[in-house]
């Protein structure tokens, strides 16, 4: 494949094509091929400049930059919200049905994850850590204390995770 033109070789070309010069003329003066000068006459003529407008990848996007900014706007008030939540508060807010991938995605090209999201607990205090433990030991013995691993339930419904 031969190599791309120079900005200066499409200016040279660009200048002179209005001028009704001849292919070979043109060509040889931006230092390219008549074909070269061919194809970019025929961009002109179907497209109206000598550049193909760009192609995005993929389908056009469900969230729109108002949404996303609502929806920024809304975790920002409620950060622990789960994508479900985000779907049913796109639906009231704007009447439009997206999936949870793309708030996903959507999140994701905003730069905003679930530790951005997330406020610091209050229990990294270490400050308070101290003090619940002062408390609790003035008034439990270490038999009296059943600790729960919350990992493996599901906050929403609060039944055990399967799988």
């Amino acid at each position: 494949m031969a190599p791309n033109l120079s900005k200066l070789q499409h200016d040279v070309i660009n200048i002179m094509i209005p001028s009704n010069a001849k292919d070979a003329e043109i060509a040889e003066a931006a230092g390219c091929t008549t074909r070269s000068i061919r194809t970019i006459r025929s961009k002109i003529r179907v497209l109206g400049n000598p550049n193909a407008p760009r192609n995005s990848p993929g389908r056009k996007r469900s969230i729109t930059p108002s949404m996303l900014n609502a929806l920024c706007e809304h975790l920002l008030e409620k950060p622990g919200l789960y994508q479900s939540e985000m779907i049913v508060f796109l639906w009231d807010e704007f009447e439009v049905l997206v999936t949870a991938s793309s708030i996903g995605r959507a999140l994701a090209f905003k730069g905003w994850t679930k530790k951005t999201i997330r406020r610091v607990a209050q229990q990294r205090n270490a400050d308070l850590r101290d003090l619940y433990l002062y408390n609790l030991s003035n008034s439990f013995c270490s038999y009296h204390l059943v600790y729960v691993d919350e990992s493996g339930c599901d906050k929403r419904v609060g039944f055990r995770r399967t799988g």
